[in-house]
């Protein structure tokens, strides 16, 4: 009867395993069922998606261990229930034990676990690890370390912005495998060299270390400030900074406390935990190059482009078209002051008509400078998904000179090459080597490394060390870029990237060639940083650590006179038509949507193509209420060109309407960076009066952006 119910209970448990086995490929397939949904046709930020992925993957990792653990008990616990050996699948023969040997046989079973208890006990306290031991969770954590720092903050940095930077993930990933692959082989053999409480306390730590950055990054960054170059108000973060610290504090020793009780199961968690994040955040890396795989469902096969500098220290023989764009250079803030102090300062600028009532379209430069290329304001049905179609979609003024016979470059970051308005009719528009195949011999493989890893630093590390990392996204693009030598071939595959230094430096060196051979002429519109914050260059023109905005507003506007005194040395100034201007005037943080107390108005000086006589004519100054999207509009004209599409944009050197209406639409970004939004006001009067600025009630509202009559008093 004992024989019976011992293979009866065999049987059932069995039938239970079984069961458990079936359950278990039930769930699997519906894991995959899951897994494998009908594609959702949406546009997701990438440096959020990346985000979710990792967030996404983890949680699969945690239910999979979990899963796993729920099984394998599952099972340990059919086999207690059933009396049945993991491995034995025969019984073992049965016998009769006496009392006295069943004594003796549990003092020999007691003794020996005593034993084993005791040399357990001793194997913990006295664990000496060999080399190839400790290789192991030294490697796993310091791939975790390297990978988190030197791959994915670079690469996720890079992919989330790359509308502002000259090259994207694509051409620059390569050059952070080798530097990640050497600091990963640098570290473990580090760590592996201590030995003892040595190496547990150093293992731990750098395993605390990164887990505290991988941490940061998910929730302890909170809004970071926008990265515009402007000053930052550290003390606002202070509280943020203490609180964050502390957690640091806790997470970086933490590990530490807990290998005291148990260093080997200690070093076995950190070992799967780091490897377990590394392969969380592969998955997300994975996914920044998913749009550029060739032949998915979700690649992006539109060809990549970059606006280098052909043709910038280059014009034509025949016509010109000259426009400088100085950023946030302001009539009443920087313009007026600085003439006041030195009236040299617009020497060169004979023939020029000043224009004192100004007003820009809207704020920030990403939106300033496209509204100035098509003349074309915001309108209420617009939504942020739609507004860049439909003002390239109207833009017609590249085209209009394009099709007239002229050589059309643009030299701006603030436009993205890959609108078919800008690469199809910018000559300097060429496409980038954008495949995960190709170089690019104008990456600056030692600057990018050294701007991103200070970024990735920026980024990972706590509060109280961001300070020391701030950076500029010119700054960035300046150091990406592998400058020529000064030939132009050199110069027709660089990158463009807004260094106001550099380019003096460079028209000091080159001068201006007239060897253009457009049948018509050359139109170029330079963007330059002008009195844009940071204040990183004087009025001689040269790069500083440290500067003013007068200076650098002044030194800005001498490089537009170095820049005329070229074309007079060619004698093609008077067949030059010559515009100043900003994208937009100054303007500082505020409350949301709260009422600007300040009119910014950008400058606008304005020379047409005219008889040597009339270019030698001093300098005259209007009061008509002009506007910088009536930039391009007034270069047509005085090229004899009528736009196709007008805008909200005229001539400005014919206006006589002082009761001109104008409209602005002005970016609410308060003191931390966070863009709230962008409130429309209606201007009729001078515009340096700020008192002539009537809200219209639209408000332009982010992140949903869409428009909205809120009925805001104000």
């Amino acid at each position: 009867m004992v024989l019976l119910g011992c293979k009866r209970n065999n049987l059932l448990g069995r039938m239970a395993l079984l069961t458990l086995d079936l359950v278990g490929f039930v769930l699997f397939a519906c894991i995959l069922t899951i897994a494998t949904p009908t594609p959702a046709l949406a546009y997701v930020d990438p440096s959020v998606m990346t985000y979710t992925i990792q967030a996404v993957a983890g949680v699969a990792v945690a239910l999979s261990a979990v899963l796993g653990i729920a099984f394998r008990r599952s099972r340990k616990y059919i086999l207690k229930v059933f009396h049945m050996e993991e491995k034995q699948d025969i019984e073992p023969p049965v016998s009769r034990i006496e009392a006295s040997e069943k004594a003796s046989v549990d003092a020999e079973f007691k003794a020996v676990l005593d034993s084993k208890t005791k040399r357990s006990t001793n194997k913990e306290d006295d664990y000496r690890p060999q080399w190839m031991q400790r290789i192991l969770p030294a490697f796993s954590v310091a791939l975790f370390m390297v990978f988190t720092y030197m791959i994915v903050a670079p690469f996720e940095l890079i992919s989330g912005n790359e509308a502002s930077l000259v090259f994207g993930l694509t051409s620059t990933w390569r050059i952070f495998v080798l530097p990640a692959v050497l600091a990963t082989i640098v570290l473990a053999g580090v760590i592996s060299v201590f030995r003892g409480r040595l190496f547990n306390a150093v293992l731990m730590l750098v395993f605390g270390f990164a887990f505290a950055s991988y941490v940061q990054v998910l929730v302890l960054n909170g809004t970071l400030p926008s990265s515009d170059g402007g000053t930052v108000n550290w003390t606002q973060y202070a509280s943020w900074a203490c609180g964050t610290t502390a957690i640091w504090v806790v997470i970086v020793v933490l590990p530490l406390i807990f290998s005291h009780r148990s260093k080997i199961l200690a070093w076995r968690i950190a070992t799967d935990v780091s490897l377990a994040l590394v392969l969380v955040q592969a998955v997300g890396v994975g996914s920044l190059f998913v749009n550029h795989i060739p032949g998915t469902t979700t690649s992006n096969e539109t060809p990549q482009y970059t606006l280098t500098e052909k043709g910038l220290f280059t014009v034509s023989p025949k016509k010109n078209v000259v426009i400088f764009v100085l950023d946030m250079y302001d009539e009443t803030m920087d313009l007026r002051p600085a003439v006041e102090k030195n009236p040299e300062l617009l020497h060169e600028m004979t023939g020029f008509t000043w224009f004192h009532n100004t007003s820009a379209v809207i704020t920030p430069t990403r939106d300033a400078i496209p509204s100035m290329l098509t003349g074309y304001q915001p309108q209420h049905d617009d939504t942020y998904g739609t507004l860049n179609q439909n003002r390239f979609a109207q833009g017609t003024y590249l085209p209009d000179f394009k099709n007239a016979g002229y050589h059309v470059g643009v030299y701006s970051e603030g436009v993205s090459p890959n609108e078919e308005y800008v690469y199809n009719n910018a000559y300097n528009a060429s496409k980038e080597a954008n495949s995960l195949e190709e170089g690019n011999s104008s990456l600056n493989d030692a600057g990018t490394l050294c701007a991103m890893y200070k970024t990735a630093l920026f980024r990972d590390l706590p509060w109280v060390f961001k300070p020391f990392f701030w950076f500029y996204t010119d700054d960035i693009n300046a150091a990406m870029v592998h400058q020529d030598d000064g030939t132009t071939n050199a110069a027709d595959s660089v990158p463009y990237s807004t260094n106001d230094p550099l380019f003096a430096r460079k028209l000091r060196d080159r001068g201006l060639t007239a060897t253009d051979d457009a049948s018509t002429g050359s139109v170029r519109f330079i963007h330059l940083m002008g009195p844009h914050y940071p204040y990183t260059m004087d009025e001689n023109e040269q790069r500083v650590g440290s500067s003013t905005r007068e200076q650098q507003a002044v030194g800005s506007m001498n490089i537009v006179s170095d820049y005329i005194r070229e074309l007079k040395r060619l004698g093609l100034y008077e067949k030059t038509t010559i515009v100043i201007t900003s994208d937009h005037g100054y303007f500082a943080s505020s409350e949301p949507l709260s009422l600007l107390k300040t009119a910014p108005t950008p400058i606008l000086l304005v020379k047409p193509a005219q008889t040597v006589e009339q270019a030698a004519q001093p300098l005259k100054e209007s009061d008509q209420p002009v506007s910088n999207a009536d930039v391009f509009p007034t270069a047509l004209a005085s090229e004899s060109l009528s736009p196709t599409y007008q805008g909200v944009g005229t001539n400005a050197l014919a206006l006589n309407d002082y009761n001109r209406v104008r409209y602005f639409d002005a970016l609410s970004k308060d003191s931390q960076g966070v863009e709230h939004g962008v409130v429309e006001y209606k201007i009729v009067g001078d515009a340096a009066d700020i008192s002539n600025w009537e809200p219209t009630g639209w408000v332009f509202h982010y992140p949903e952006g869409v428009w909205r009559q809120d009925g805001l008093t104000y």
